[in-house]
């Protein structure tokens, strides 16, 4: 694992996070719980995992291997989320401590309109608001724990499939081989 390479490109990811989510957050909050917001972090995530990769093999002559593709875009990956979370955090708890209230009003609206879109009875729709309302979307320490482990997963699987592409076999035929016929 190459340390600087690590920290460089997650140190990049959580600060683009951060600048996304303050740029929701001022200009309109229902872009934070847009699925287009989580498509483009999750691209973010994938670019700085490889962008980190691509620079750690650099260092290769030969092969990469996979296992090291994999663990370099993991922890730069955990850097970025590491860092997203803690402004999370700091932006829920002491900038806006309200925030968590708007941020379910917004989902309540989306997922009402989901459900009509999908031609839930209205029972079914006042049963299933029902139960969503009474979730809390405050965000403490437990819950950024619990995003931080989720984070860890996910990025588990991203940087698994990133390391599929930025991976190279050592190549067999390379001079210098230490596998020669000797006769």
């Amino acid at each position: 694992m190459n340390q600087a390479v690590v920290f460089r490109f997650g140190l990049l990811l959580g600060v683009v996070s951060i600048l996304s989510m303050l740029i929701a957050y001022m200009v309109d909050l229902t872009w934070l719980v847009s699925g287009w917001n989580s498509m483009i972090s999750i691209g973010l995530v994938f670019a700085a995992m490889f962008m980190a990769c691509v620079e750690d093999r650099k260092d290769f002559s030969g092969g990469y291997p996979y296992g090291r593709a994999v663990v370099q875009g993991l922890l730069t990956a955990m850097v970025g989320s590491l860092l997203g979370i803690a402004f999370t955090g700091v932006l829920y708890n002491w900038v806006d401590p309200e925030l968590h209230e708007r941020v379910k009003e917004i989902m309540v609206l989306k997922m009402e309109e989901s459900f009509e879109s999908f031609g839930m009875s209205e029972e079914d729709t006042a049963k299933a608001m029902e139960s969503f309302e009474k979730r809390s979307f405050q965000q403490d320490f437990r819950s950024l724990g619990s995003a931080f482990l989720l984070s860890g997963l996910m990025n588990t699987l991203f940087a698994m499939i990133v390391g599929l592409f930025v991976r190279r076999k050592e190549d067999p035929f390379a001079s210098g081989s230490s596998d020669t016929l000797s006769s």
